[in-house]
């Protein structure tokens, strides 16, 4: 005959321990089993505090049917597993990524300026039809048969003003700025 629900003993009801009293009992046994999985340094700070956060959040869900230490182990080995997951994710990233330039030395940036300068009152000296050549073949680097088809002019024409505009910059530079040097 199976007995009544009056001679079941009835279970008893398990009081939820507060986050400071398993902070309180087990911390040791947490930042133990950190260092027994091979969490170091900061690491070992950071998952620490991490396996806490998860025991806040899930303290109410606690049902007593493992032990605390039991539990305790399971979050901090997914805390460690997760910790290293995203160490590994950002060393992947840091491999990937190429490494920083140095960039130029601040006078090598000076000079660019000052070039760049230099160039830009020259160009203002110039007419339309050299500026455009002059820009178009040497700062942009394009052949003067394509200047030519692109603009529609005499390929002998281009090739004219391009040595004009080379002639005055080359004097530009050599001291006599105002461009006056050559003719066109």
């Amino acid at each position: 005959m199976k007995p009544t629900a009056a001679h079941e003993p009835s279970p008893r009801p398990r009081s939820t321990p507060t986050l400071e009293q398993v902070y309180r009992d087990h911390a040791d046994f947490v930042w133990r089993l950190l260092r027994n999985f091979g969490v170091e340094g900061a690491g070992r700070d950071d998952a620490f505090h991490e396996v806490f956060l998860v025991v806040h959040r899930r303290l109410a869900d606690y049902d007593g049917r493992a032990s605390l230490p039991s539990w305790l182990f399971g979050i901090t080995r997914n805390v460690v597993l997760h910790h290293r997951r995203s160490h590994a994710r950002h060393l992947r990233r840091l491999t990937v990524a190429p490494e920083p330039s140095s960039g130029p030395a601040p006078d090598e940036v000076v000079a660019a300026i000052e070039a760049r300068a230099l160039v830009d009152r020259f160009l203002a000296t110039l007419s339309e039809e050299h500026r455009l050549v002059f820009m178009l073949a040497e700062l942009e680097g394009l052949k003067v048969p394509e200047i030519a088809e692109q603009l529609g002019v005499n390929l002998n024409t281009l090739y004219s003003r391009l040595n004009s505009a080379r002639r005055r910059f080359a004097s530009f530079v050599a001291g006599g700025r105002d461009g006056s040097a050559e003719s066109e």
